[in-house]
């Protein structure tokens, strides 16, 4: 049983070694606010602190470690910030502080990392994992079993423990929001639990990178929210996806506008950044926001996730009432067959032009992506690829353009692939792509398998080398062709899951 009266709760910056995308650092990361508001409804005599370590210099994390001495230190882990959240965790061992792991590494890698990683005391795989972390305080104290935290994962001597559960609990405890508001249950984030430098911060990155696109409008702050989840492709998921649970699930529509509130009243956001994975998917939950709106929220502005082939008239409509000014969009490719192979059968190029201009047409410059040496790509499809970013680029329809090669993410069908030969063979024949290595591919469950921390461009090299018709210079020469195509015509740029060797 431990005491439990103190909780710092650190969202992880990226590791310095790996290139950044191009909104590092201009949005909060909510994911520790919201697990610290959580907190504070359910536990409220804790001591609750969240930081962003995107914006906080590690030096910093680490001095507030040493003062604050939390009882629990929580660290929100990607694979892109994991060697900075061993870091903090090491640092944790000196003030005596349970720890725990959370985020996409933890979904990855829980087992791995609680082998490797003697400092690591629990790690948390849940999706929603504000109520896992209420569970786990709780069990620490000695209140509830370690049965009822939901997806924990823990040392027991030489063994991994595991509990699954359910991550949000039942109507009876979350006051009846039906089903299909289940996200009702999570508190509305209090924004005030994260330091007013962390905010300032995000603000000032924001405006430098982005300010050209409000010249005749006063930013007054920004921020993140998420009161819907999951994709309409829960089912036949984006190859390359890493996110563990793409299941549709929504907050009523006055719980997002009354997010929207507290936003305005505690950091004066005027600009949100809805981190719904897909919000082209829910046509219905956008008119009932827009039908909802309410007049004493003004006219907030909205950046969000849509996909290029459920973009429509009637979707720029419902974003246009709703206050949507940006979009987030996948554009992957340049070439329709590599699109089919890293999508599915409704992409294309066609598609992708054909949103793009819609989206032009009604003001909402696109933040994009580009994922190069997918399975079977060529010289000639990286070339159309290229040729694209060009024509995105010169059309004024960028925000913001991104391309890296491909990196296999564990918990997407890629890595899955590149785990498990037999599963990968099959998908080349269904698929119709070639394995141009499958000796190399018998390799690679024993060479990554066992470690939790995995070097991106070796990775992304392998499956390059077992997947790829185009040489990995061929694939980092077109990344580095795009970035600088971008950054000469005033367009944002940046890389995710590589490092900045590779894209330099």
């Amino acid at each position: 049983m431990h005491s439990i009266h103190k909780v710092l709760l650190v969202n992880a910056g990226t590791d310095e070694h790996v290139s950044s995308i191009a909104n590092d650092g201009t949005f909060p990361a909510l994911g520790v606010v919201s697990l610290a508001t959580a907190l504070r409804v359910h536990l409220p005599e804790l001591d609750v602190l969240a930081v962003d370590g995107q914006v906080t210099p590690m030096a910093e994390l680490l001095d507030l470690v040493d003062t604050y001495r939390p009882d629990l230190l929580g660290v929100s882990a990607l694979s892109t910030s994991y060697r900075s959240s061993i870091r903090l965790i090491e640092a944790a061992r000196d003030v005596d502080a349970v720890t725990v792991l959370g985020n996409d590494q933890a979904a990855a890698k829980a087992e791995q990392i609680l082998r490797h990683q003697p400092a690591v005391d629990y790690v948390c795989s849940a999706d929603v994992g504000e109520f896992a972390l209420i569970a786990l305080v709780r069990h620490l104290r000695g209140e509830v079993p370690v049965e009822t935290v939901p997806r924990l994962r823990w040392r027991d001597g030489a063994t991994v423990r595991r509990t699954e559960g359910v991550e949000i609990p039942d109507e009876s405890e979350r006051g009846g929001a039906i089903q299909r508001h289940v996200l009702d249950a999570i508190p509305i984030p209090d924004r005030t639990l994260m330091p007013r430098s962390n905010w300032d911060r995000y603000l000032a990155n924001y405006l430098e990178r982005y300010g050209r696109l409000h010249a005749d409008e006063t930013i007054t702050g920004v921020t993140t929210m998420n009161r819907a989840r999951g994709c309409a492709r829960v089912r036949h998921p984006c190859h390359f996806c890493g996110v563990a649970d793409l299941t549709l699930r929504f907050s009523s529509a006055e719980m997002f506008w009354e997010d929207v509130r507290r936003a305005q009243d505690q950091v004066g956001a005027s600009i949100f950044y809805e981190a719904f994975d897909s919000m082209s998917s829910a046509p219905r939950w956008l008119e009932e926001l827009a039908a909802a709106k309410p007049d004493d929220v003004g006219e907030p502005r909205f950046f969000v996730y849509t996909q290029a082939s459920e973009t429509t008239p009637r979707l720029i409509d419902l974003y246009r009432r709703i206050g949507v000014y940006r979009v987030n969009m996948g554009l992957e490719s340049g070439d329709s067959r590599m699109l089919k192979l890293l999508k599915g059968p409704r992409d294309s190029l066609e598609s992708n032009q054909r949103a793009a201009m819609l989206l032009k047409e009604a003001g909402m410059p696109i933040y994009g992506s580009l994922v190069l040496g997918g399975p079977d790509e060529t010289t000639e499809s990286l070339e159309r690829t290229v040729d694209f970013a060009r024509w995105l680029i010169d059309n004024d329809m960028m925000a913001a353009l991104e391309a890296q090669p491909l990196y296999p993410e564990f918990t997407a069908l890629t890595g899955t692939w590149l785990m498990n030969p037999s599963v990968a063979h099959a998908a080349a024949r269904e698929k119709g792509f070639t394995i141009r290595r499958p000796d190399l591919l018998e390799t690679m469950p024993a060479k990554y398998g066992p470690i939790d921390l995995v070097d991106f461009d070796e990775a992304s090299m392998d499956w390059n080398a077992i997947f790829s018709a185009a040489s990995w210079d061929e694939v980092t020469s077109a990344a580095v062709e795009i970035r600088d195509y971008a950054r000469t015509h005033n367009t944002a740029y940046g890389s995710a899951f590589a490092s900045k060797e590779v894209v330099a």
